[in-house]
């Protein structure tokens, strides 16, 4: 047995031994290596982070140089009307976050309207790698943000629709979601072609003009409240070309804000809307009478007594003594009168002008949805001489409009449309009536305005023609009701060369307001507004003494 001592003393030896202490150094060289190494590394990356920013602002960046998915759109004279523009969402990394609720309660301070709990849960959901937060944010409001130095927030680009005019034309311009997937109006009916032209880098040009359409607007807007009425609409063309000038719908919404319009602010109902026309039809008839030769414009009718048809009578408001003749049936909205007229026309020849009127199939205005008209397969007498004066038919104002170009064309009708038209564009006129029918029924149709219903949308000057209707609308069980009306007017100018045509309703009207008293008037204001637009002179208006 050795020595305590001694074995001590000889393990002291080897360790102090340089060749054994050699190895020893190396290995921490090597670690005081690859620990600067490490920290080397980590230096870099901490200036990559401070020269790149958070690296949710990535897919912003990339964002940024993508082309614009939808084409700007602009009205016939270049005033924008929907653009494109850059905005950026605000985003999350829950897992980098700090503090969810401090986060929550300073970003709360920059938009009050986010739920603080909902805001701390979606900040604290270590589940998901990315949430977000509020969409749409401006530049400005990134700015703001991005100025707060919140740890794990940041941002994402994405584009944003915006209407520049605000409400102006918003049925018929219509909107996109969040993700720009079109919804209604010519965003969705032009849809593929605004998406063309914003690849191509063009923009799409309707045939709106914004000044007429903002006093088409203002006198709907205004004729509607003075009404009391649940919905209007109004819809100015070209009756050449069937270019619209103007189409408005009431009540109105902006469409930068659709999400927080009602459903009855966003309803179209120029193009969507369905209703019984009521005497907006009576010209038709006539008119049917004429080219069908089983009615002259010489001849007489007795109107003072109903007419008895299918065991009911058909009569008039106001009846008419004495014998009457067409230029009366019109100027004085006989019921009676345009019921026997539809009865000597027959159901089958009603029909076949109906349809090439455009009244019994559904419109091809260029927005997200047209409403597709009430034609029932009716073949009673009755039924026939109800369609005559308006009632058993049901289209859309642009239906009617359309229908109405028939009195600018010689006959002929055009098809109206939102695209604006080039100067040598082809326009197809389908023949409807002869030009010698039409030019006499412009002479009854001047005649309604200027001693018939529709006096009040008389404007010296102007020469305007046109026609008064009231229809009775439905209740919930599908009965007319008798305190609730479809109040129109619709009519061309200038009567000695018509181009233009007009339709203005008002839905819900009293007993007492039918189309010669509400739309009438309103027609008048808008005409006087838009005829300087138009390159057409009007009489001045005698000042009230």
């Amino acid at each position: 047995m050795r020595p305590l001592g001694l074995t001590y003393a000889r393990d002291t030896q080897r360790q102090d031994d340089p060749r054994e202490a050699a190895p020893a150094r190396g290995r921490v060289r090597l670690l005081a290596m690859a620990i600067f190494a490490v920290l080397t590394l980590l230096a870099g990356r901490a200036v990559q982070l401070a020269f790149s920013g958070d690296p949710l602002a990535q897919p912003r960046r990339t964002a940024a140089a993508a082309p614009i998915t939808r084409a700007d759109i602009v009205d016939r004279n270049g005033v924008l009307l929907a653009t494109t523009v850059r905005a950026f969402a605000l985003a999350a990394t829950p897992e980098r976050v700090w503090n969810p609720e401090e986060t929550a309660r300073v970003l709360r301070g920059v938009f009050p309207e986010l739920d603080h709990d909902t805001l701390v849960r979606r900040l604290g959901d270590s589940s998901r790698q990315l949430v977000y937060l509020r969409r749409g944010l401006t530049p400005a409001q990134r700015d703001q943000v991005q100025a707060l130095g919140l740890a794990g927030i940041g941002f994402e680009a994405e584009d944003r629709r915006v209407y520049p005019q605000g409400a102006l034309a918003a049925h018929a311009l219509g909107f996109t979601d969040i993700d720009l997937n079109a919804l209604s109006g010519v965003e969705r009916g032009l849809d593929a072609q605004i998406r063309e032209a914003g690849a191509a880098g063009r923009n799409v040009r309707l045939s709106l003009d914004v000044r007429i359409q903002y006093a088409l607007e203002t006198e709907l807007d205004a004729a509607a409240r003075a009404a009391g009425v649940t919905g209007a609409a109004a819809i100015l063309l070209d009756g050449h070309t069937g270019e619209t000038y103007a189409l408005a719908s009431w009540p109105r919404f902006d469409p930068n804000q659709a999400g927080s319009a009602t459903d009855v602010q966003r309803v179209d109902r120029v193009a969507g809307g369905v209703y019984e026309l009521g005497s907006t039809v009576k010209p038709f008839t006539v008119a049917m009478a004429l080219q069908e030769n089983v009615a002259r414009p010489a001849e007489v009718f007795n109107l003072s007594a109903p007419l008895n048809v299918g065991g009911a009578p058909i009569t008039d408001e106001h009846p008419i003594q004495g014998l009457a003749s067409l230029r009366d049936i019109l100027s004085h909205s006989s019921n009676i009168g345009a019921a026997q007229l539809a009865l000597r026309v027959g159901g089958a020849r009603q029909v076949s002008y109906l349809n090439r009127l455009g009244l019994t199939q559904v419109a091809t205005l260029e927005v997200g949805r047209n409403g597709e008209p009430i034609v029932p397969a009716l073949t009673a007498r009755r039924d026939i001489a109800g369609r005559g004066f308006g009632y058993a038919l049901a289209a859309s104002p642009v239906a009617l409009a359309g229908a109405y170009t028939v009195f600018t064309n010689n006959g002929a009708r055009v098809t109206p449309t939102l695209i604006a038209l080039a100067p040598d564009a082809e326009i197809e006129r389908a023949p409807v009536f002869s030009p010698e029918v039409t030019r006499q029924m412009l002479v009854y149709l001047r005649a309604v305005v200027t001693e018939g219903t529709g006096r009040a949308a008389d404007v010296p000057g102007l020469t305007v023609a046109g026609k008064t209707g009231t229809a009775e609308t439905r209740d919930e069980t599908g009965a007319y009701t008798e305190d609730r009306n479809f109040s129109s007017f619709a009519g061309v100018f200038p009567a000695n060369n018509p181009r233009y045509v007009i339709v203005l309703a008002l839905d819900g009207t009293g007993a007492d307001q039918a189309g010669g008293v509400v739309a009438a008037p309103a027609v008048a204001r808008t005409l006087r507004r838009i005829a300087p637009m138009l390159g057409l002179r009007v009489e001045p208006q005698a000042q009230a003494r």
